[in-house]
């Protein structure tokens, strides 16, 4: 009489193991392409909201005499670029309540600029911020910044010829005044005028929080979120010029937390993921806005 193998109802621990070690294999590939995608979509979001601002400050060059805002001013009162912005950004319920006489961190424009907005926020940064200077209040994230320009140290430190002669060379939203669009002689295509400098005021180096704060940049509407380039060392230790354009340091230098690069805003408005590797001297020209200066194509 034949037998019958009694039929199994279980895996031998063998083949439990085996699936397993499958199942963690399929895991470990899949999770870099997931982690992937998610920054991918992160880095378009910010694209997103740096084209939003660059629409938003050529809508008020069309109303203001074909002029961009200066990047901050202290006359009624300091502020940035940003509050004036706000109308333009579908933010007018809170750009109506802004006091253009008063000091942004002073009366009413304090509780205002603590309002924390997805435009103003990178998606890829991390979101906790600490207070003001370590003490006063939690302004809301204000991870871009205006292009003031290239301070002196930038051309001495990476031995660059000035392009100007004045003290600090200008980019496309100088500080105090107005600027013309057609003024803007090496043209608005290319030209930085808006730039990612995520992460303040906690300062980073290399992307790690060192634990201190910057002294500006607290939030969307600090006059001082805009800034000048210097440059920094490659260990993003100072900000004191170096070679180093983007994503050593987030201490008033561009910087993201995305890889390979930042998000910036050229003149015309257009959005460029411009690439970390970027020299020192195609950096600098695209900063300045009247330099004259001959354009490399490392971006």
């Amino acid at each position: 009489m034949l037998r019958t193998r009694p039929s199994r109802t279980a895996f031998t621990l063998i083949e439990l193991l085996v699936v397993i070690a499958i199942i963690a294999v399929l895991i470990g590939l899949l999770l870099p392409a997931v982690q992937k995608v998610r920054e991918s979509a992160a880095r378009a979001s910010c694209l997103n909201n740096m084209k939003q601002f660059g629409l938003a400050l050529h809508n008020y060059a069309t109303t203001n005499n074909d002029k961009f805002p200066a990047s901050r001013v202290s006359s009624p009162a300091r502020r940035s670029w940003t509050p004036i912005a706000l109308a333009y950004v579908e933010q007018g319920n809170l750009g109506d309540k802004w006091d253009l006489n008063s000091s942004w961190n002073t009366g009413n424009n304090a509780t205002l600029s603590q309002t924390n907005m997805k435009l103003f926020s990178c998606p890829s940064a991390p979101n906790g911020r600490r207070n003001a200077n370590g003490s006063g209040p939690a302004y809301g994230i204000g991870d871009y910044g205006s292009m003031n320009g290239l301070k002196p140290a930038f051309y001495s430190s990476n031995k660059v010829t000035p392009a100007l002669t004045e003290a600090e060379a200008t980019g496309i939203l100088a500080k105090t005044v107005d600027t013309s669009l057609t003024s803007i002689t090496d043209g608005l295509s290319n030209t930085i005028m808006l730039c990612e400098d995520a992460g303040r005021p906690n300062i980073f180096q290399l992307r790690k929080d060192t634990g201190s704060n910057t002294v500006d940049g607290w939030g969307w509407a600090d006059p001082d979120c805009g800034f000048s380039v210097v440059g920094s060392p490659v260990d993003g230790s100072n900000a004191n010029g170096g070679p180093c354009m983007m994503n050593c340091t987030n201490d008033s230098e561009p910087f993201s937390f995305h890889t390979g690069g930042i998000n910036v805003t050229m003149g015309d408005g257009a959005v460029v993921f411009m690439r970390q590797s970027i020299s020192p001297r195609t950096f600098g020209a695209l900063c300045t806005a009247r330099g004259n200066e001959t354009t490399g194509n490392d971006w």
